[in-house]
């Protein structure tokens, strides 16, 4: 989850300093980008639900790994001092990084604490529901489990809970990741990122980048091993999801070194070296995540360096676009509309009678109005708000 990051908001909400970066058009296609990243994770979650079986599809948490590219881009890209390769990079911790993690935390929190509020008003209901649907359509890893009975356990009733959610630390814990019927163990893996990223910004100049990129990559590599990989323990604890900063520190470093690359290009030509080493870097940090992943980047690039001006008008589509606006509206709140709505369907014997494909055209016919609708909605009335509250409190 992303959690994604506007650039359309960024350039109508920030700062309009002379010395701040442009922010060049071409990039608007990311915003088209990142909405069909998040409308792939609820249309993945929809087929689950329903049964419907598609390879793209079934796919759809990968598109998690591209938002963590992407974030890795943008906080970089749009980072309100110099960064550069050749020289030790510098801030001041009150000018800089407090500024920063207060609109992280005014972009992010107030919609997810929003909604989980709404997921403690409604938790019976949605347990008892989500665990009707999968009985009925078991999802993709329960097939062939004939003993199959699910039985979903969201406590929120403790002190443990509470602070976890609250600070977004949920991640970092194994047990903790999936203890809400949100998506939202994404948002503790960005936020651990952010806790993170002054430091990384810290040591370009002081260690070399190929350096950064195979420490993350090695440790993406032997997490699943370490941690756990979904269903499969690891040595030292067992995450459910790839929830803990190690798994995918690599992915938000492949997009933090495109971000600086471009950064330093803006005050000098890059040398020959620094462009293998840009090259060499991006490699590294992308080889531990799967080939769809990998296929994404190489799209993510393309749009960011413009090298395709049909594929960046197509992205800059304005419908696109406006999914991009909502895209992190959609991608939190999706999964509350989901469930209601197919736990109805699947009550219904006409629409189990169905082919898989057919339930699926059906569930989509129902939920992605209202997916759409209300993430608008969210974005209008939650999101655009508290950005607003974020920069009047930094500005007094």
């Amino acid at each position: 989850m992303n959690t994604p990051s506007s650039i359309t908001q960024r350039s109508d909400t920030g700062h309009n300093k002379k010395n701040e970066l442009e922010m060049p058009s071409h990039l608007s296609a990311l915003d088209g980008f990142r909405g069909l990243l998040a409308m792939w994770v609820y249309l993945g979650h929809l087929a689950n639900s329903v049964g419907f079986k598609n390879y793209v599809l079934g796919m759809h948490a990968l598109a998690v790994d591209l938002f963590m590219i992407l974030s890795g881009f943008l906080m970089v890209y749009t980072w309100k001092t110099a960064i550069s390769f050749r020289h030790t990079f510098s801030f001041s911790f009150t000018k800089i990084a407090i500024p920063f993690y207060a609109n992280r935390f005014f972009r992010i929190a107030p919609l997810y604490y929003f909604l989980l509020i709404i997921c403690f008003c409604f938790l019976p209901v949605l347990a008892e529901m989500h665990d009707a649907t999968h009985k009925l359509i078991p999802p993709p890893w329960a097939e062939g489990l004939s003993s199959y009975n699910p039985h979903t356990v969201w406590d929120f009733s403790n002190f443990k809970w509470l602070f976890l959610h609250t600070t977004f630390a949920f991640g970092a814990v194994p047990g903790m990741e999936s203890s809400t019927p949100l998506p939202d163990w994404s948002l503790s893996l960005e936020m651990q990122f952010y806790l993170i990223m002054p430091a990384l910004l810290l040591m370009f100049g002081r260690i070399h980048i190929i350096l950064l990129a195979a420490l993350t990559a090695v440790l993406a590599f032997y997490a699943p091993s370490l941690f756990g990989n979904y269903l499969t323990p690891g040595s030292i604890a067992h995450f459910g999801q790839p929830s803990f900063i190690v798994y995918r520190l690599n992915a938000f470093m492949a997009g933090l070194v495109i971000a600086v690359w471009l950064r330093n290009r803006q005050l000098e030509k890059p040398s020959l070296m620094v462009n293998v080493y840009t090259v060499l870097a991006s490699v590294i940090c992308i080889l531990p995540l799967s080939k769809p992943v990998i296929l994404g980047y190489a799209l993510f690039i393309i749009l960011v360096l413009n090298r395709s001006f049909i594929l960046n008008q197509l992205f800059s589509l304005k419908p696109l676009r406006f999914l991009g606006n909502i895209s992190y509206s959609v991608y939190l709140s999706h999964i509350l509309i989901v469930i209601p709505i197919v736990y109805w369907l699947v009550n219904q014997h006409a629409f189990l009678a169905l082919d898989n494909t057919l339930r699926f055209v059906v569930a989509v016919g129902l939920t992605a109005p209202l997916v759409i609708f209300i993430g608008y909605v969210l974005f209008r009335t939650v999101e655009i708000p508290a950005t607003r509250l974020g920069h009047y409190f930094l500005n007094r």
